[in-house]
């Protein structure tokens, strides 16, 4: 069989090919954006005797990481040289992906093949807000939080019109984490625990999305341009819209100075695992009003 003459091997690829020969570009990038794919990986790192590594290919304008579709797909496309993968999802790959000057190549050599650049894999694995929003208007305005310090605790309750600025992150993706040293380890932020190990969150859901702007960027104005983005941050800042964080994938968002909505809460994490519900506040009363428990 050639490399033209390829038949999709699942359903899921039956679609993409079919997308692809129709010439409905924004329907193939939608079926990636929530694909499973195919990353090369050695014998040895499939027996789990040495790491997995970036299988790549370099051209005259930039260094591809390889993908693909389905195993079959990848054994086509290189020939049989590569036998063994991981699989990923889109936005996994995001979360590690190795060096912002990078694009990935999406069955290259096929006939339905994706060269796509960092930003683009960046936007397609880690939509904006407002994007979420119109892909899937059901879902709703997600809860964002925050981690607050003790002073920033008693700075906001202290405010009659509260504001934030900084990182904000969806708290969905850390919905499961129920032990506050996990949570503040995997958003980088160890230093927030309190001296009885606690965490104390700001949860609110936004108002105005254009407002909380998913940091696409890089450590160094060349990282920030081949993702065209537009925040530059220290290391190790990963301007793919995620958390740094090896474990998990979390969304974040930068703000400067929003306004809180009524119905913002603080609550207390606790080492036991237990939430507790500090404060609420009351757009109307320009206040925060103490409440009470639950169990997480």
């Amino acid at each position: 069989m050639t490399l033209t003459h390829y038949r999709p091997a699942t359903p899921f690829e039956e679609r993409l090919w079919a997308a692809h020969q129709d010439g409905h570009d924004a329907l193939c990038l939608s079926l990636l954006r929530d694909a499973d794919l195919a990353l090369p990986i050695t014998a040895a790192a499939a027996a789990g005797t040495e790491a997995p590594t970036w299988a790549t290919a370099a051209d005259a304008e930039r260094t591809w990481l390889l993908a693909f579709t389905s195993v079959a797909a990848m054994r086509l496309a290189t020939g049989g040289g590569a036998e063994y993968c991981r699989v990923v999802t889109l936005v996994e790959l995001a979360a590690g992906w190795p060096d912002l000057r990078w694009g990935l190549a999406i069955n290259p050599g096929l006939a339905a093949a994706f060269m796509l650049e960092s930003g683009t894999v960046a936007r397609l694995a880690v939509p904006t807000l407002a994007h979420d929003l119109m892909l899937d208007p059901a879902s709703g305005v997600p809860a964002v939080q925050k981690l607050l310090s003790p002073a920033d605790v008693h700075d906001l309750l202290a405010e009659g019109e509260p504001r934030v600025s900084g990182y904000c992150h969806h708290a969905l993706d850390v919905s499961h984490i129920a032990t506050p040293a996990v949570l503040a380890a995997a958003l980088g932020q160890p230093d927030m625990l309190t001296a009885n190990g606690s965490l104390n969150l700001l949860r609110w859901r936004p108002a105005g999305l254009g407002l909380y702007r998913t940091p696409y960027g890089g450590t160094d104005e060349e990282g920030r341009a081949a993702v065209a983005g537009w925040v530059v941050e220290e290391p190790p800042f990963v301007g793919m819209g995620l958390v740094p964080s090896v474990d998990h994938v979390i969304r974040e968002y930068k703000v400067y100075g929003v306004g809180l909505p009524h119905g913002a809460e603080i609550w207390e994490l606790t080492s036991g695992g237990t939430e507790h519900r500090r404060a609420i506040y009351h757009g109307d009363l320009r206040r925060w009003l103490l409440v009470g428990t639950r169990a997480r």
